[in-house]
C-alpha cells in the first residue's frame, strides 16, 4: 500500500486527508494590509529570569527586522531572583541592576545608569511586581496591555521560547495567507530540543503540531491537550482549526482590544485557553494551524525550582474555584444558569455577538450540557467549515449588553490609535502629565494638557463652606460647655457638704 501524501492530519495513528473547502458566497473579512508591520510580543515571566533572558535574545537576533519588534514583559520576581532584563543584557556585557544587601533576608535592587547600553533596551516595555502578589498567568498576561502601543500585530508566548530564523517575516506572510482579517495563527509549539529538525529547512519542517481533542476536565470545563495531540503534514496554506494555545498566538492587535485577557481569574491555568477561545470565536475570530514551525517551547521544568507548583498551593483553592466558576458561567455550564444581567456585567470579558454559543458547540463538536468533548470515534479535526457571521456587527459588541454593575473594563494607556475599542474615561478636574523615556518611533505622543475642557462642579462655594464650618464649631462648643458645667455641679455640692460636717 502506497504511503499517503499531500496535506493531511494525524491523530494518533489515524490519518485524515485535508480537502479543499467549498467556495461560499460569504467568507471571512479580507485582511487590511495598510499597517506598518510592527509586532508586539507579550511575555509573562514567573521567577524564570534565566530562560526569559535567553528568550529575549533569541527573539531579536532571529528576527528579519528587529527594529519592528516591541516587547511587553510582565515579570513576577523576588529581589534575589535573576531578572529577565538582567540576564538578557548581561549576555551583551551590560549590567542593568545591582543588589544592595540591607539585612540578612532583604535586598534593595538599584538600576544601573548603563542599562541604556543594552541592545534594544528602548523596545522593551516592562511591568513588574513581587512574586507573592502573583495570581497566575491570566492576570499576568492581562497586564501586558499596559505597555501595548500602536503595533499592528500582537504575538503572545511564554518566557521559555525559541525562534526560527526570520520568524517575523514568516508569521506576517502566514497570517496574510489566512485571507482573514480576524485570523489567528496558533498551535502548541514543538519542543525547543527539536528545533533543528522542525525549523524551516529541517528534516521535519512540514510536520506541525495541531490541536484536535477538546476534553472536559474534572473541573467540568473544556480544555486542549498539551503537547498537541495531532499533527498537520505538508500543509500548503494555514488550516482552519478549533484549537488555541496560550504558548503561541499571532494576530492583529485589535484582538487585544476586542478580547482582552480576563484579569479577574486567578490561579486557573486549566480554563485559560478555551475560555478565551470561546470569547474571541463568538466575536468573529478564527484560529489557523500554520504551515511551518517558527516558535519552539521549552517544556522542561525550571531549573531554579520555581514555577507552576507555587501557584497550586492549597490556600489558593478558593480563588481557583472562583475562576473556574467564572469560566463555566461564560459557557452557561453552572447551576442554576446565570442570568442575562450577570453575563452582561462581564462586559468585554464575556461573549461576543457575531456568533452564538450553540454555533461554537457545533463547530468544535462538543456539548456543554452533558458535557461531551471532541474525542473518540466522533473526533473532528481535518475538514472544518468556516462559520459565517454578520460582519456589520462590531467585534466589541457584547452578546449581553444591559449590565447593572459592570466590571472594570480594560485600559490602554499607550495605545493611542484604538481600532475597535472605545476607551471611556471620566473627566478629571486636573490632568496628570505623564512622561516616558521609551516612546516608540511609531507612536503618537499626546500632550495631556490638550483639549481639556472645564467641567461644572456641584461642590458648594468656599463662603458657604466657611459659614457651615463656623456654625458647626459653635454647636460643638455649646454642647461641650453645657456638659462640662453639669459635671461640675455635683462635685461642688459634695465639697460644700463635707465642709459643713467638719
Amino acid at each position: 500500500m502506497a504511503a499517503m501524501s499531500g496535506p493531511r492530519i494525524f491523530v494518533g495513528k489515524e490519518s485524515h486527508p485535508v480537502t479543499t473547502p467549498a467556495v461560499r458566497s460569504r467568507g471571512p473579512v479580507t485582511p487590511v494590509e495598510n499597517g506598518d508591520g510592527t509586532i508586539f510580543v507579550s511575555i509573562p515571566s514567573y521567577r524564570d529570569g534565566e530562560r526569559c533572558g535567553e528568550t529575549l535574545k533569541a527573539l531579536f537576533e532571529n528576527a528579519k527586522n528587529p527594529d519592528k519588534i516591541f516587547v511587553g514583559l510582565v515579570e513576577q520576581n523576588n529581589a534575589e531572583d535573576k531578572f529577565c532584563m538582567e540576564q538578557y543584557c548581561s549576555s551583551y556585557g551590560v549590567q542593568t541592576i545591582k543588589r544592595n544587601k540591607i539585612r540578612e533576608d532583604m535586598f534593595k535592587v538599584v538600576a544601573e545608569k548603563r542599562r541604556g547600553d543594552c541592545p534594544r533596551f528602548d523596545q522593551i516595555g516592562y511591568v513588574a511586581y513581587h512574586n507573592i502578589n502573583a495570581k497566575g498567568p491570566m492576570l499576568a498576561r492581562s497586564l501586558a496591555r499596559k505597555v501595548l502601543g500602536n503595533e499592528e500585530f500582537c504575538m503572545q508566548i511564554d518566557a521559555h521560547t525559541d525562534f526560527a530564523k526570520d520568524w517575523d517575516e514568516i508569521l506576517r506572510d502566514q497570517w496574510k495567507r489566512t485571507k482573514n482579517e480576524f485570523g489567528i495563527l496558533s498551535t502548541v509549539p514543538p519542543p525547543k530540543s527539536a528545533k533543528a529538525d522542525y525549523s524551516p529547512g529541517g528534516s521535519e519542517e512540514n510536520d506541525v503540531p495541531r490541536q484536535c481533542m477538546v476534553k472536559f476536565r474534572d473541573n467540568g470545563f473544556p480544555d486542549y491537550e498539551s503537547p498537541a495531540d495531532g499533527r498537520a503534514l505538508e500543509l500548503t496554506e494555514p488550516l482552519l482549526s478549533l484549537g488555541w494555545s496560550a504558548a503561541f498566538s499571532f494576530a492583529k492587535c485589535h484582538l487585544e482590544e476586542t478580547t482582552p485577557y480576563d484579569p479577574f481569574s486567578y490561579y486557573a491555568m486549566p480554563v485559560e485557553q478555551f475560555s478565551r477561545y470561546a470569547r474571541f470565536w463568538t466575536r468573529g475570530y478564527d484560529t489557523y494551524t500554520p504551515t511551518k514551525n517558527v516558535v519552539f517551547h521549552d517544556f522542561e521544568l525550571q531549573a531554579n525550582g520555581h514555577g507552576n507548583n507555587e501557584w497550586f498551593k492549597r490556600q489558593r483553592d478558593r480563588f481557583r474555584k472562583m475562576a473556574i466558576k467564572r469560566a463555566k458561567t461564560l459557557i452557561h455550564a453552572t447551576y442554576p444558569k446565570p442570568t442575562d444581567v450577570e453575563l452582561a456585567n462581564m462586559g468585554i470579558y464575556g461573549l461576543g455577538k457575531r456568533r452564538t454559543l450553540e454555533q461554537l458547540a457545533d463547530f468544535a463538536n462538543i456539548d456543554f450540557t452533558i458535557p461531551r468533548g471532541n474525542t473518540g470515534a466522533s473526533l473532528k479535526c481535518s475538514d472544518l467549515e468556516w462559520v459565517a457571521y454578520d460582519a456589520s456587527i462590531s467585534p466589541v459588541e457584547n452578546l449581553y449588553d444591559k449590565p447593572d454593575n459592570l466590571e472594570s473594563q480594560p485600559e490602554y494607556p499607550r495605545r493611542t490609535k484604538l481600532v475597535y475599542y472605545e476607551q471611556v474615561e471620566e473627566p478629571l478636574p486636573l490632568p496628570e502629565m505623564t512622561t516616558s523615556t521609551n516612546i516608540r518611533p511609531h507612536e503618537q505622543v499626546v500632550d495631556t494638557f490638550e483639549n481639556v475642557s472645564e467641567t461644572n462642579t456641584n461642590l458648594p462655594s468656599a463662603s458657604l463652606i466657611f459659614v457651615l464650618w463656623t456654625f458647626g464649631l459653635i454647636v460643638w462648643c455649646a454642647m461641650f460647655a453645657s456638659t462640662g458645667s453639669k459635671a461640675q455641679r455635683p462635685a461642688r455640692r459634695k465639697k460644700a457638704a463635707m465642709a459643713k460636717d467638719v
